[in-house]
């Protein structure tokens, strides 16, 4: 257990610093994610997809003020930062869309852009509204520097199921330098963290001095269910 909470203090590290956009073209890992769970005819659970770029303070606040001014801006604060939130709910493609406009308290952080795409429901109109909406804020609010981070969750009720989905994902990715940590001490959260590297996918980070832009976490629950969550480069919502 030591050795998986180091390992996620030491990701939600990098998250923030050691990031890297390899290829030009614009990718959507969240729906190759949801192409790989619906052929294993699974159902998804949720997903959420955050976009995050460092950005002047001056740019930020333009951007704010765009926002203001079709949408309804709730501030809050703390010792670190003063946090402008603005929520957009699509509900024609079931999306909803949080924005973050994040001004740091002391003048050596910079202010920071986040914008969490999120829902409960995945079709072919969601798939598509999706893109599209990916599309339009990675072109109009972010550069080649914008950091992405993808996470869907489904679950299955045979545990016998689990080598097999995970045999899935490595397939369909193509996964190298794969890494595994358990954790079984606790037995109403009996984790396996999967980690690993596929070059279908730009962005990524280096632990330990291995690429990694895959994680996949089987969780199996007091019910019995097994519950999976797949993320890209990393997952950075609690599990």
């Amino acid at each position: 257990m030591k050795r998986i909470l180091a390992m996620s203090i030491m990701i939600l590290f990098i998250s923030n610093t050691v990031f890297a956009m390899e290829l030009e073209q614009e990718q959507y890992e969240i729906i190759d994610i949801a192409n790989i769970i619906l052929e294993n005819d699974l159902g998804i659970e949720s997903w959420e997809v955050t976009l995050k770029e460092n950005m002047d303070a001056s740019q930020l606040e333009g951007i704010l003020e765009e926002l203001s001014n079709s949408h309804t801006v709730t501030k809050e604060e703390n010792e670190n930062s003063i946090i402008y939130l603005v929520r957009d709910a699509h509900k024609a493609g079931n999306i909803n869309v949080i924005y973050s406009v994040i001004f740091p308290k002391e003048k050596q952080y910079q202010a920071e852009l986040v914008v969490s795409i999120k829902g409960s429901l995945w079709d072919g109109n969601v798939s598509s509204n999706y893109r599209n909406l990916q599309s339009n804020l990675t072109n109009k609010y972010f550069t080649k520097d914008v950091k992405i981070f993808s996470c869907m969750s489904t679950r299955t009720s045979a545990i016998i199921e689990n080598d097999y989905v995970i045999q899935s994902f490595t397939k369909k990715l193509n996964l190298r330098q794969i890494n595994v940590q358990k954790d079984t001490i606790n037995s109403t959260r009996n984790i396996e963290i999967v980690y690993g590297y596929t070059s279908a996918w730009g962005q990524k980070i280096t632990i330990q001095d291995r690429p990694v832009n895959v994680q996949i976490v089987t969780r199996t629950l007091a019910s019995g269910d097994v519950q999976y969550m797949i993320g890209t480069p990393i997952l950075i919502n609690e599990y």
